[in-house]
C-alpha cells in the first residue's frame, strides 16, 4: 500500500482543521458569529478529510487553542509519514539498481 495519498489527505485534512480554529479565533468577538468545529472523516482510498460543521456555542479559546494544537500534531506526523515513503522508495531503487 502507498502510504503518500494517505499523508497527502492528512496533511490536508490538518491544514483545513487549523483553518477552521484560527478562523473561529479570529472571529470570536464579532457579533452574530457563528464557530464551525472540524468534522474528520474517513475516505474511500482510506485517507482522511475534514468539514467545517456550525456549532451552536460561543468560541471557546482553550479548546480552539488545544485543537491547534491536536492539528499541528497531525500535521508533524503526516509529514514524518512523507519522509518515510521516500526514504522506502529511494531504497526500492537502490535495491533495483
Amino acid at each position: 500500500m502507498n502510504i503518500l495519498p494517505i499523508a497527502a489527505s492528512s496533511l490536508r485534512a490538518a491544514s483545513k482543521a487549523t483553518a477552521i480554529r484560527a478562523n473561529n479565533i479570529v472571529n470570536a468577538s464579532t457579533p452574530d458569529f457563528k464557530p464551525a468545529a472540524p468534522v474528520f472523516q474517513g475516505t474511500k482510498n482510506a485517507g482522511v478529510s475534514v468539514m467545517a460543521q456550525t456549532v451552536n456555542q460561543p468560541v471557546n479559546l482553550v479548546n480552539e487553542a488545544l485543537g491547534l494544537n491536536a492539528a499541528a500534531n497531525q500535521y508533524e506526523a503526516s509529514a514524518a509519514l512523507v519522509k518515510i515513503d521516500e526514504r522506502q522508495s529511494k531504497a526500492l531503487f537502490d535495491a533495483i539498481a
